[in-house]
Parts: C-alpha cells; structure tokens; sequence
C-alpha cells in the first residue's frame, strides 16, 4: 500500500488466499473487497493504526473474506515500506491463515476452562508442586480454602512430619520420598498412592491420594487429591464403640441367662470347703486330729477354692468391657476356657459335649475373649435346641471339633465346627440367621448370631450354618466358624498400616 492506503502489490499467494484477482485488487482503496460488511468498521480502525504506524510487532488477528463469501481468520503484520534513499513510500503487509491455528487454541481453552471448573468445583482438596523447586504448581479452590496457598500443607500431607500425623499414629521423623532417584518415566508411570492423614491444625481426617506427573513446562511434578473424610472416621469410631457395646451386652445377657446356673455351680466348691473346715473343727475339738488327716483336709479346701476362683475369673473376664485386645492364642486353650464356660449351662440342661482339637495348629491372632463369646453362643444354643426339643438321652449331644483347613477365599485357616443333633433350622431362618434382631427364640433379642457374625468378619474369618439330613429328615445343624492363621512370624499376613 502506498502511504495513503491504496493497493500498489499484492503478491500471487494473497490472491489465492482470499480469492481475488491481482487486477481485481491493485489500485483499490478502502473499504477494500476482502473486508467483510459487517467488519469494516473495525477494518477501517485498524487500517487507520496501520498507516499511523501503531500496528503491533507480533501482529493482530483479522476477519478477512474471500471473493465466495467464505470467512477465514488470519493474523496481520504490518512493516514501513523504505525506498533506495531510505524514504518511507508506503506500507508493507503480510497475512497468514489462522483459522485451523485458532480453532485449536480455542478448543483448547474451552477445556482449560472446563476442566478448571471441575477442579474448583470439588469438594477435595487438588493441588501440583514441582519436586525439586518445592514449588506450587496449582492449587484448587478447596485446597485454598483449607490450606491457603502455602505449599508447605503439600509436602506435609504427602508424608513430611511437621504439622500432620500418620493415620498409624508413628513420629515418622525426617520423612524420606521413596521414589527419589528413580527416572522421571518410573516415577509418572507409578499408580496413585492412598493413605489417611490427620492434620491436627484443622482437626479433620484425609484420604491422600498422590502421584507423580510430568508438569506442561516438562518439570517432575507431584500430584496429591486430599478428600475430607472426618465425618466417615467419626461415624466408624461410633460403629465401633456401638459394636464394642452391643458385645458387652451380648455377653451380660447371656451370663444373665446362665446366672441360677452358676450360682449353682458355685455352690458345690463352697459347700465341700464348708464341710471340709467343719470337719477340721470337730476333729479338732475332739483331739482327734492327727497332721496328716489335716494336710489332706487342707489340700483339698485348697482345690475347691481354687475351683470357685477358677469359675469367677472366667466369668469376670468374660462380661468385663474391654477395647478389643489382639494376642497369639492356641486354638486348645480357647476350646479348653469355653468349654469351662459352657459346662455350666450344659449340665442343667443335661447335653454333653464331645470335642477334638487337631495337634499342632498355628497359632491365632485373635482376641481370645470375643472367640470364646462366639463358640460359647453357638454351643448355648445348640443345647437350648436339644432340650426344648425334648430329645431322647442319646441324641442329646454336641460336637466340637478344630481342624486345619485351606480354603480358596481365605487360605490357610483354622475350622471350628459346632454340631448338634437337634430339630435343625427351617430354611427361611437360615437366610435371616444373621439379621440384627431377627431371632427364632420367643424371648430372644436377635443380636447373638449377628454378633457372632460381626466378630467373626472382624477377625477376616467366615461363619456358615447349614443342616444335616439322614434322608429326607433332619438330623442336626452344623455352625462352621473359619479364622485366618497368622503368619510364620506371629503376625497378620502384610497390611500397610496407612490403610493403602
């Protein structure tokens, strides 16, 4: 163009680029055949800019309009055209198409802008920091909102010690990243990590995911998503004490239901050591007590006392409320204790119990006292089962047995099978069996079985009910409790104690 405007040059490349012809476009001046109508307003204001010499360096983005009507978008830079002698004769333009350039762009803000709004829009915190520099990278609205924006919260809750405790509650000391060193292609292919923090400041519990990322501008990125997960930790802290309390009460019910019972069988142990100082007493004021008849008298007071003692201690610990105590426990020693629990019931109801215990079983990782809870509950109620059937005397008997078992689901475990052999179950019970408050018993609360069920899963384990039939009649129930064995070292097969 020359310095008023006019067209003095195009070159082959603009006319097949707008469509134009080189005759069709020299000597015109504006509003020139490649503005659109409804731009040449703003055509004319930037040509107005480009002849005043305030046209941008990197350019400026214009409609232009073929000779068909078609639009393009293209980008406009705008230079001094100097003659020989260094004078300025006009201007000089060149224009590349866009159009495909800036769909892109704008597609590729439209999902920046999307996925932004995702971003702020959720409930979990989302934040990105440079590895090396420290340095935060991006923070959501959520992370904002509970963190600010220091990046100091980040590497607390990816594992620093300062200000944020492990879910396992251990000082973990100068917190070291165990994937430093590792290339940056290991490092981005490693999948999302996941543990739960408690960030002491704010007083909340988090579920942190983290993982390594390649940043835009190449740089080795870490990732975290931090959810609030405080009121589901307080709602299974309440399941847990609701649960730790329905147990006590489970076990107080059925000592209740045992208590004539053991008054009774407390009464044998004390009667023989009143009839044995009485004894004492009489020969003595007689003088007809010799040493040796006293050392005998005394042994045996001594036996039945011990006895009496006995039977207390296991009922005590056996109500007493405690936190759920995990210890290595012999499968004999807990057969053994509940066995002395339930022959209480099971003579009043004159039921007898055969049991057989495998030798050589790995020991359990179990709180003994739940386990014992569970098998005294299934061997209650299979004597109940026989008695109010009014069986004869010789199908009036329980078995308990404990053998080592390997099952697809769990692996090695330990079975403890308890069998009756009594009217069984109807198969609309079995189903229900293990419902909170569905009970067969007229009198029955409904919470023993699902009990059983719940410290059972608790301990990883499974419970099973199932009849046995001669025939077409049945001919008692079998309960079968499986419980996981511990490892070779006395411990529970590998779990990460940040609930990975």
């Amino acid at each position: 163009m020359d310095l008023e405007g006019r067209i003095t040059y195009v070159n082959p490349a603009f006319s097949a680029m707008t469509g134009f012809s080189e005759a069709e476009l020299i000597g015109r001046v504006p509003p020139y055949p490649h503005w659109p109508p409804e731009k040449q307003d703003e055509s004319a204001r930037l040509l107005r800019q480009e002849l005043a010499g305030l046209s941008p360096a990197g350019g400026f983005e214009v409609r232009v309009m073929r000779k068909d009507g078609t639009r393009f978008d293209a980008r406009m830079y705008v230079s001094p055209l100097i003659d020989a002698k260094g004078r300025q004769t006009g201007w000089m333009t060149s224009m590349t198409n866009i159009t495909e350039a800036k769909r892109v762009r704008d597609q590729l803000t439209a999902s920046h802008e999307r996925f932004t709004t995702v971003l702020e829009g959720l409930d979990a915190s989302v934040s990105v920091m440079a590895v090396e520099q420290a340095e935060l990278l991006f923070a959501n609205r959520s992370y904002r909102l509970w963190f600010g924006g220091d990046a100091r919260w980040h590497a607390q809750l990816a594992g620093e010690p300062a200000g944020a405790a492990r879910a396992d509650g251990v000082d973990h000391g100068d917190a070291v990243d165990v994937l430093s060193g590792l290339p940056a292609s290991e490092l981005t292919a490693q999948g999302a990590e996941a543990r739960e923090v408690y960030v002491d400041a704010l007083q909340k519990w988090f579920d942190v995911r983290a993982r390594y990322l390649q940043w835009t501008d190449g740089r080795l990125a870490q990732m975290l998503i931090a959810t609030d997960i405080t009121a589901r930790r307080r709602m299974e802290e309440l399941a847990a004490q609701q649960a730790e309390r329905a147990q006590s009460t489970s076990r107080l019910v059925t000592m209740g239901e045992m208590a004539s019972s053991v008054a009774h069988e407390l009464n044998q142990p004390l009667a023989a050591i009143a009839n044995y100082c009485n004894g004492l007493i009489s020969r003595a004021k007689a003088g007809t007590l010799q040493t040796e008849d006293m050392l005998q008298a005394l042994e045996k007071t001594a036996r039945q006392a011990h006895r009496a003692g006995q039977i207390i201690h296991r009922i005590r610990a056996f109500v007493k409320k405690s936190e759920p105590q995990r210890s290595l426990s012999k499968a004999a020693d807990l057969v053994d204790d509940t066995l002395e629990l339930a022959g209480i019931e099971l003579r009043r109801r004159n039921v007898a119990i055969h049991s057989y215990v495998a030798q050589r079983l790995p020991a359990l990782l179990v709180d003994p006292i739940l386990v014992e809870q569970v098998l005294l509950n299934l061997i209650k109620n299979a004597a109940e089962a026989i008695d109010n059937a009014q069986l004869p005397s010789q199908r009036r008997t329980i078995e308990l047995r404990v053998v080592p078992r390997h099952t697809p689901e769990l692996g090695g475990v330990i079975e403890f099978t308890v069998t009756d052999t009594g009217p069984g179950l109807k198969e609309e019970v079995i189903n229900r069996l293990y419902e909170a408050f569905f009970s067969t018993k007229a009198d029955g609360m409904g919470i023993g079985l699902s009990l059983c069920r719940s410290i059972v899963e608790s301990h990883r384990g499974r419970i099973k009910a199932e009849n046995l039939y001669n025939g077409q009649a049945v001919r008692g129930c079998r309960f079968t409790v499986w419980l996981p064995v511990s490892g070779p070292t006395g411990h529970e097969p590998s779990q990460f104690t940040e609930h990975l």
